[in-house]
């Protein structure tokens, strides 16, 4: 029987939140060892990280090596993707391993350097933040164009359909569990919602940053007092360090940096196919790109 409310206290990376999960998929929540897996019929994704605290010991590592060993042995299996930060033994020759790294603040925040402090301090004079769960009609409209000009972004900066289908279910995701928070900023001037982000501060040690729209005529300096106002609350609740997500790429990593994040846990993903079938497996379905 699989404790989600343990797992979720313990998360560090978001696919080991169950609320989240099952709200923006049809996957189903099963216990592999120590780690949390993932199954739609015969399609699996194993987040294969340690259930404790990074940096790993050996033997923390074995385990989750040996949950990977395990997954794949699952009867009924065709596809599976291992979320891990290392590339697991189990995986064959062909399997495909993509790199990355979870891009995480340490709380109490650093201190902003001086540009991003004239920047929070101007969008404090041209916006209000509120923070609650409750989604509006506004905020689906704001979603579904800064969505639309996402996905109409050349190159590697282009939002997946995959990613897009998550971001359809953000409201479902609000409505699942208490920690998950909504945090909208609007113009002074005229009320208008000009910007949102979704924290998550269901996990007693990280805090996650998943997701961000933002309105072409949002005031300099939005993006920013939105990361500055999540930080904060996940600071109040005593929380440790604030995962961003990926690096993903250039413009991403630099937005992350500044707020002094770090490449803080490796996140490789390393899929393939156990037995021949029919269709593919897209096993980048958790992929989320912070703007």
């Amino acid at each position: 029987m699989v404790n989600l409310d343990d797992m979720a206290a313990r998360a560090i990376v978001p696919e080991q939140l169950p609320h989240y999960v099952q709200s923006v998929s049809a996957l189903r929540p099963l216990q592999i060892g120590p780690c949390l897996g993932w199954r739609l019929a015969d399609r699996l994704v194993l987040a294969a990280f340690p259930d404790r605290e990074p940096p790993y010991t050996p033997e923390a590592l074995a385990e989750a090596e040996q949950a990977a060993a395990e997954a794949a042995a699952l009867p009924g299996l065709r596809h599976i993707a291992v979320l891990a930060p290392f590339r697991p033994a189990a995986a064959p020759a062909h399997a495909v391993t993509t790199r990355d790294a979870c891009w995480a603040v340490p709380l109490p925040a650093p201190a902003p350097a001086a540009k991003l402090r004239n920047m929070l301090r101007r969008a404090r004079r041209d916006i209000t933040i509120t923070i609650d769960r409750t989604w509006t009609p506004d905020h689906a409209r704001l979603r579904d164009e800064a969505v639309r000009r996402l996905c109409e972004a050349p190159g590697e900066r282009a939002l997946s359909l995959e990613a897009a289908s998550i971001y359809a279910r953000i409201e479902d995701y609000l409505a699942a569990g208490p920690g998950t928070l909504l945090y909208s900023a609007r113009r002074i001037i005229d009320g208008e919602l000009c910007a949102c982000a979704v924290g998550d501060h269901t996990a007693y040690a990280t805090a996650f940053y998943m997701f961000a729209f933002r309105a072409p005529t949002a005031p300099p300096g939005t993006a920013d007092a939105l990361v500055a106002a999540l930080l904060a609350e996940a600071d109040r609740r005593g929380q440790r360090r604030c995962n961003l997500g990926l690096g993903v790429h250039d413009g991403i990593r630099f937005f992350k940096k500044k707020w002094g994040a770090r490449p803080w846990l490796p996140f490789l993903e390393t899929a393939w196919t156990i037995s021949r079938g029919s269709g593919g497996w897209f096993s980048r379905i958790f992929r989320r790109a912070a703007r």
